[in-house]
């Protein structure tokens, strides 16, 4: 009796860790998955501010997302293109701006990006130059894309 159940026990344990290594793989897949996508829409968010192009930002962005704005204001949804017009009509074309993932979660279909930001140009003919940390939650899409749920900068003091 001793045998069966020392036996069954290695069993469940192996089958346990082997389950465990699978959804590993599964969750090493799909973080990747995201990594991707993340990083293919950090590089529109740049192409965006280069070329003073709003839309690019907005369409980023869910239906229902949300831009939480350095004052403390948000902005949601359709006002997101409105709000992005303005602040990219007053900086002009050829904003270099610089995006860097520093760290990405993933929790099913939600993944939570963290990282750093830059923005140089130029206000009344006078270099500036931005910096500050982010946090954006991306929502995977009904059609597998990934969209921005909220997106928060956090400019250097």
């Amino acid at each position: 009796m001793k045998l069966v159940t020392a036996l069954f026990l290695a069993a469940a344990t192996f089958t346990n860790v082997s389950f465990a290594a699978e959804q590993e793989i599964k969750n090493d897949g799909a973080l990747a998955e995201a990594r991707k996508a993340i990083h293919k829409g950090n590089a529109q968010w740049i192409e965006a501010w280069d070329k003073a192009d709003a839309s690019l930002i907005a369409a980023l962005f869910a239906d229902d997302g949300i831009l939480l704005g350095r004052n403390g204001k948000f902005f949601k949804g359709p006002q997101i293109l409105e709000r992005m017009k303005a602040v990219l009509g007053a900086a002009g074309k050829g904003v270099k701006a610089t995006v860097t993932t520093v760290d990405l979660w993933l929790d099913g279909d939600t993944a939570y990006e963290t990282g750093t930001y830059s923005y140089k140009y130029q206000e009344k003919g006078k270099p500036v130059n931005e910096e500050g940390r982010y946090v954006t939650i991306w929502k995977r899409q009904s059609d597998g894309s990934w969209k921005i749920a909220s997106d928060m900068g956090v400019p250097k003091s």
